[in-house]
């Protein structure tokens, strides 16, 4: 018996120690590399699919050597190579995501890489040769996290029990990481929090305390030295800011190591020192839009961030704001630091919330309701944000907005459009279009000293604010103001984005070519890893692979749909999550009971229930949405609990429980990369691919129940 199969004296806690830390060690890769290396941002799911390469690949190696300072040595090896303190490899980081498109797919204020001819072969060359390297490394680093959890479950004596405590560790290390980004702690933290666990997994060893070490210093110094800048670097629950003060106390504010925001001075003190501005300031992007307001009294912005929004509505007379701001902490940099401190006014209101959710839930009138630049500046591209899935800038969102507009009130929708995506105002103007009854006025602001600018849409309910418009010096102002582009004729213009397709960065139904050389760097990747273990003539390893497949696109369809009724914060995923978990470990405790014999049963109302939240119109109900988000995961709880039963009394049946484990992974590997036919076919088409998957599943278990083998299989579980 080897120091890694199940013992009674202390096996229950070292896998429970082990889950705990695999799925910390999973959640903080995933937001670690996001933040320096941004395809992963933008490609959500890269990172957690390979992790899930790594995890799987381990369940199948779980009968070779585990060597847990293997994992942590490509860890410090990814956080020195991430970390290197030299510009030229800052830049290919920042622009990995344009060579693997070979076009400036990913360009930021125009700031992407640009290369013709031979150029661009090598720059997709090097693009995949940094990107599989990466792969490579997180797939390492999860390995032995894979090898201990599978090697366990195989000498469990109740493999029930014991995939239950691994579930409850899931749970745990979620809400570790939770905790640890809700404290705004940096990387250097997480890092040692992660090394430190990791001599918890195994039993101690002098040299392995040593090496790791060894390791944490050498990474901790380079995170270190990665993060060295001139301003001041912060964490929030989301991303990672930087602050840097610019002249005359204006602010910018980078995030993710990308030109974000700024936090523009404009208090009288500043403008008598810049008379062009003070005479300008009135065009702004900030500005303009109050001169077609007829009342100020409440106004809402929607995407506060540092303040700017906030400080134009109080110049114009704003009498009381309600300032909706996702991240605390940006609202906070804002608080600090913005010269008009329009955070600290008694006429703002501050509500740190998902922007879609408050326009869903409130009930208030507004005369005035912004949505500020919002996620324009970072990212821009036409595969950002996909991954992210903003619902702000749906056909749905702008609807609820209507709803909230007092009689009279307007609309205001200011974005950052570039000349190479002009395409975005032409989907932008059809979208207003044809959600109120006139075209929206449309004008160019621009930039006005420290303020950004913009493109400017407003609109209204009533037709007075089209006549307010001809006033001479309103007038004057859109026709000397165009947006410098052509605005698309409605019929032509690039299909609106809706909470079903909500990608506005992405101009149609189709694949970016940046996911496309990602997709075929994983399969590549993958079909390597796994040639040699992956059986694919037995028929329980495609029952596992599809279950796996099919879950992955179940949880994912979960979040996203709950994020619209509840928002898209960090602790709506943590709790949806959790709660997922815990339907699963709550369908083992009924497994426990004797509940499933009959488990092919469970795939018919796994399959119905996914259909029926397919075609159920949740939306189009008269409730309140919180109501309607418990109908919604009462609802998912059904197919959630099915595919619980259906999967442990499969794996307890399984001859070879870390055969079918990481089978069980790589179908999730393959449920990741097939999320990517929502771009062509929408979010909620994933549910019909769920339940195709578990159809044929249900199909592939029957027969396995009428064949031989595999009933002498079920004959020898049920003994247990």
């Amino acid at each position: 018996m080897t120091d890694f199969e199940w013992r009674d004296d202390g096996s229950t806690w070292r896998l429970f120690v082990v889950s705990v830390t695999g799925l910390y060690a999973e959640l903080m890769l995933i937001r670690w590399i996001g933040t320096e290396i941004r395809v992963f941002a933008f490609f959500q799911n890269l990172g957690l699919i390979a992790c899930f390469l790594g995890f799987g690949l381990g369940c199948y190696r779980s009968k070779v050597h585990i060597d847990l300072s293997a994992s942590l040595k490509a860890l410090t090896i990814l956080a020195v190579i991430v970390s290197i303190p030299l510009r030229p490899w800052k830049v290919l980081l920042f622009g990995i995501s344009d060579l693997l498109a070979m076009s400036p797919d990913a360009t930021l204020w125009a700031a992407g890489i640009e290369l013709f001819g031979t150029d661009r072969i090598g720059g997709l060359v090097l693009a995949c040769a940094s990107m599989s390297l990466f792969i490579l490394l997180l797939t390492i680093v999860m390995i032995p996290f894979g090898q201990l959890v599978a090697r366990y479950m195989n000498s469990a004596p109740n493999v029930i029990r014991a995939y239950s405590i691994n579930l409850v560790g899931s749970i745990i290390g979620i809400w570790l990481m939770a905790g640890i980004s809700f404290l705004r702690m940096p990387p250097t933290v997480w890092f040692s929090i992660l090394f430190v666990l990791s001599l918890l997994c195994i039993p101690i060893q002098k040299k392995f305390i040593v090496t790791v070490c060894v390791l944490i210093a050498v990474s901790v110094t380079f995170l270190h030295l990665g993060t060295r800048t001139s301003g001041e670097t912060l964490w929030s629950p989301y991303q990672k800011l930087t602050v840097s003060e610019a002249r005359d106390t204006n602010y910018q504010i980078e995030v993710n190591n990308s030109n974000y925001m700024t936090i523009a001075n404009a208090t009288p003190e500043y403008l008598s020192r810049h008379p062009e501005v003070a005479t300008d300031i009135q065009n702004s992007s900030y500005d303009s839009p109050f001169r077609f307001a007829v009342s100020k009294d409440r106004v809402l912005v929607v995407g506060s961030g540092a303040g700017n929004d906030i400080a134009a509505a109080l110049r114009n007379g704003a009498g009381r704001v309600d300032a909706v701001e996702i991240d605390p902490t940006i609202q906070s940099i804002g608080a600090r630091l913005h010269p008009e401190h329009p955070y600290q006014s008694p006429k703002v209101r501050i509500i740190i919330n998902d922007a879609r959710n408050f326009l869903r839930t409130q009930k208030e009138k507004y005369d005035v309701i912004v949505f500020g630049l919002l996620d324009s500046h970072t990212g821009f591209s036409s595969y950002s944000n996909m991954r992210i899935d903003n619902y702000v800038y749906t056909i749905e969102s702008f609807r609820s907005a209507r709803e909230l507009l007092k009689p009279g009130g307007i609309l205001v929708l200011k974005f950052e459009v570039p000349p190479r995506w002009t395409w975005l105002g032409s989907r932008f103007y059809a979208m207003l279009s044809g959600l109120f009854d006139h075209a929206p006025i449309t004008y160019f602001a621009p930039q006005v000293g420290p303020l950004l600018s913009a493109s400017v849409f407003i609109e209204s309910n009533s037709a007075d604010l089209w006549t307010r418009a001809q006033n001479p010096d309103l007038n004057s102002l859109i026709s000397n103001n165009p947006v410098g582009y052509p605005i698309l004729p409605v019929s032509q213009a690039p299909p609106p984005t809706s909470d079903n397709w909500p990608y506005v960065y992405h101009r149609s139904r189709t694949m970016p070519r940046t996911y496309l050389t990602v997709t075929i760097i994983l399969l590549v990747l993958s079909f390597l890893s796994v040639r040699r273990v992956f059986d694919a003539r037995r028929s329980s390893t495609w029952l596992f692979f599809l279950l796996g497949a099919g879950f992955l696109l179940l949880e994912t369809q979960l979040i996203n749909r709950l994020a619209l009724y509840f928002g898209s914060t960090w602790l709506v995923n943590c709790v949806a999550i959790s709660l997922l978990l815990a339907v699963l470990v709550f369908s083992n405790f009924c497994i426990e009971r004797g509940w499933g014999e009959r488990v092919t049963a469970f795939y018919v109302p796994l399959v119905v229930a996914l259909l029926s939240i397919y075609f159920l119109p949740f939306e189009q109900l008269p409730l309140d949405p919180r109501l309607i988000g418990l109908l919604l995961c009462a609802c998912f709880a059904i197919p959630v609990f099915a595919a619980g039963i259906v999967f442990s009394r499969a794996f307890r049946a399984s001859e070879s429980k870390a055969t079918a484990l990481g089978s069980n992974v790589f179908g999730a590997v393959a449920g990741g990369l097939l999320q990517n036919l929502s771009f062509i076919f929408g979010l909620k088409a994933l549910l019909l691919i769920a339940a195709m998957l578990y159809l044929v599943a249900g199909l592939l278990h029957h027969h396995q129940k009428r064949s031989v083998e595999p009933d002498v299989e079920l004959v020898e579980s049920a003994k247990i």
